[in-house]
């Protein structure tokens, strides 16, 4: 029998840490009436006037307006107003360009994927990189030359702000179309961004993020933005000297983690044995600074923001289009810095999570031997080593594979098989063991204001947008727990982690359970949930995916109580997704193999083959058929003669091979051949498995 991989690893996208809608504007969005159209109508029309004042102040009050509620901001666009701001990009007047700038850089921030579609499809980058150029002469004469007056600050503060709008939309543009960044990457912005990055400290820190942000996704898997790096090597060392500097504001940290994640998409380039992918001391620059990131108290983040909130809720005010630029509140500010305290945590969150990614990818991630189900079957035989040829293949393939921390692992094994070795000295496990995993069951824990009450419809929490952020850092969190788990089992020799701190991983498990009941509350069906309460069901699929990684890696030595099969049953049951299925299924087998708990057993293989029965998804019946084969391999598993032989699971198997055919034969190859594939090789599996256990006890 081939083996199945567990597909239980996260590898995370990249996350969109600048360019958001505030807190304090979507309080102020929430509380408002749609703007009427008599009102709009005329400051669009003002956008085409012959007199620059009325279109410096129409453009001003379009941005403004954009921030108002979904209602308005439809009702502008269905005037066009996306075409009218892009023609005053070209206006003669600079505080015209400003403000339309200003407009359209809002619009990515609230519009959604349609609207930046629309900017893209109407040539919106075509003028905003035009106004490169004249960015750069500017920016090189105020770096030069120090600020003398008051008259000049505020027009540098208007270069900055400039800067910034303009930053942000070509980054909006490549985050969310890949026409946008093929477009981008033939205009050479690169050294434009650099200058950016290479002056942190005489520049204002939201300009540097804003760059940082937009280096970040152009680097991400994009090898004509690599091209610029490899023929300009120089353009690394801001980086690696952000990685040094001591941080003091929330933006300033934020830098410093974008710079991780900027070096980690460079790795190949900074390596000196890049084409071996040989970055082992990237990780260790770049895990200390990401690990310090998640010292935070969120916690306390929710209960300042909640009572920020209450306070900004009560002062809110119409919109007045005469004054569009409306100094933020003590209250504003602290919700800002929480938001941004949080975009921060999401990213280091999802970069650790992707270092533990790369340090396990090429391993197989399932640890069962394989079952000699028939011995005078030599095609079987033949079929198991094409197996694992196509496996060390695959490996030596991988280009993320971190093979010097992989050869460093080995070397380690091969010692412990003579001494014993303390594994928590390595720099880059001390860091998980030590500061990662406790960080990340922290920041997996929910606050009081992490998600809305679970009523319907939703209702509104006190600062929505904190809300969400808070629920998105969970996740994150258990996404990256899950991760350092599949590391702790797949890439660590022996499993030292699950071994020597089984006490933490067992707390962990018991920990799981706990946050499950907490996230559910109510009761949330993962895949169809209500609007507003998406995130429960995401972070219960995330978290069932932990348990499967934790119940592999203690394999099946779990601290089982009483309701933990119901739950990972009823968990089944309760989802729509087959993600969560799956890994429901995956744990539940795995728990299944233990020794001396028959009843268990029992309970899981019932389940199973009912499920079986009951026709599932194509992902959830390859999983229990894989399950099956696992759990009951071999006839002197305490289990097997009270539970498999005399629960006739033989004959129930038997009683399902057409359906399972029928069900593989309509899997199109063309649209999923992974999946095809899977469900072939199980399909054929229970004919031999069904025939091996026939033969099993004579």
């Amino acid at each position: 029998m081939g083996k199945v991989k567990n597909n239980n690893k996260k590898k995370q996208k990249r996350h969109n840490a600048t360019g958001m809608q505030t807190t304090a504007e979507v309080i102020a969005a929430e509380a408002l009436q749609p703007v009427p159209v008599e009102t709009i109508l005329p400051l669009i029309q003002k956008l085409s006037s012959t007199d620059p004042n009325e279109r410096a102040w129409a453009a001003a009050g379009a941005s403004n307006l954009l921030m108002h509620d979904a209602a308005t901001r439809r009702l502008m666009l269905s005037r066009n107003l996306i075409g009218a701001l892009i023609e005053r990009l070209t206006d003669s007047q600079h505080e015209v360009v400003v403000e339309a700038l200003g407009a359209l850089r809002n619009l990515t921030v609230v519009g959604g994927q349609e609207v930046i579609s629309e900017m893209y499809n109407k040539n919106v980058l075509t003028p905003v990189t035009a106004l490169i150029p004249a960015l750069n002469t500017m920016i090189d004469n105020m770096l030069t030359a120090p600020s003398t007056s008051g008259e000049e600050q505020e027009k540098r503060k208007t270069v900055w702000d400039w800067a910034e709008n303009v930053i942000s939309v070509v980054w909006a543009m490549c985050e969310h179309s890949e026409k946008a960044l093929k477009f981008v990457n033939g205009l050479n912005v690169i050294p434009f961004l650099m200058a950016f990055v290479s002056n942190v400290g005489k520049l204002p820190p939201r300009v540097v993020v804003a760059a940082a942000q937009c280096l970040y996704t152009l680097t991400d898997d994009n090898p004509d933005c690599r091209v610029v790096f490899v023929k300009n090597p120089d353009y690394v060392k801001p980086f690696m000297a952000i990685l040094n500097t001591n941080v003091e504001a929330e933006e300033e940290l934020l830098i410093k983690t974008l710079a991780c994640g900027i070096v980690i998409n460079l790795r190949s380039i900074i390596s000196p044995k890049a084409a071996d992918s040989d970055f082992s001391d990237i990780h260790n620059a770049v895990l200390p600074v990401l690990s310090s990131a998640l010292n935070f108290d969120l916690q306390k983040a929710s209960t300042d923001a909640a009572a920020a909130a209450q306070v900004a809720n009560s002062q809110k005010q119409e919109i007045d289009l005469s004054k569009p630029n409306q100094p933020a509140t003590t209250e504003e500010q602290t919700l800002a810095l929480i938001e941004t305290r949080l975009q921060t945590l999401q990213l280091a969150l999802e970069l650790i999570a992707n270092v533990c990614t790369e340090s396990v990818e090429g391993v197989d991630h399932e640890d069962n031997e394989e079952q000699d189900w028939g011995e005078d079957n030599a095609d079987d035989d033949m079929e198991a080593d094409d197996d694992e040829d196509e496996m060390e293949d695959d490996a030596k393939k991988d280009d993320d594979l971190d093979e010097n921390t992989l050869r460093e692992m080995e070397q380690l094994a091969a010692a412990s098989a003579e001494v014993p070795m303390d594994l928590s000295s390595h720099p880059i496990i001390n860091i998980l063991i030590n500061t990662v995993f406790p960080a990340l069951i922290h920041l997996g824990t929910p606050t009081p204001l992490s998600f809305p009450e679970q009523e319907v419809p939703t209702p509104a929490t006190v600062a929505p947008l904190i809300t969400a952020q808070l629920a998105t850092t969970h996740l994150r969190a258990i996404e990256a727990l899950n991760n350092f788990l599949l590391t702790m089992a797949d890439a660590v020799p022996g499993r030292w982690w699950y071994k020597q701190r089984k006490a933490d991983a067992e707390q962990c498990w018991s920990w799981l359970f706990q946050q499950a009941g907490v996230i559910a509350g109510k009761g949330v069906q993962v895949g169809a949930e209500e609007k507003g309460q998406e995130l429960r069901g995401a972070i219960l699929d995330a978290t069932v995916g932990c348990l499967w990684t934790l119940a592999r890696g203690l394999e099946g030595d779990v601290p089982l109580s009483d309701f933990h099969i119901p739950a990972l049953i009823g968990a089944y049951a309760s989802t729509t997704s087959d993600s969560m299925r799956v890994k429901a299924i995956g744990c539940l087998g795995v728990v299944a193999r233990r020794q001396g708990a028959i009843e268990n057993n029992k309970v899981i293989g019932e389940f199973l083959i009912n499920l079986l029965k009951n026709k599932p998804s194509t992902e959830a019946c390859v999983e229990a058929l894989n399950a099956i084969y696992d759990v009951y391999a071999d006839a002197e598993f305490d289990y097997d003669l009270p539970v498999y032989v005399q629960g006739n699971f033989n004959q129930e198997l038997k009683g399902l091979v057409k359906m399972i055919k029928f069900m593989v034969r309509n899997i199109d190859r063309r649209k999923d051949k992974d999946l095809r594939n899977r469900a072939d090789e199980a399909a054929m599996n229970l004919i031999e498995f069904i025939k091996y256990k026939e033969k099993e006890r004579r």
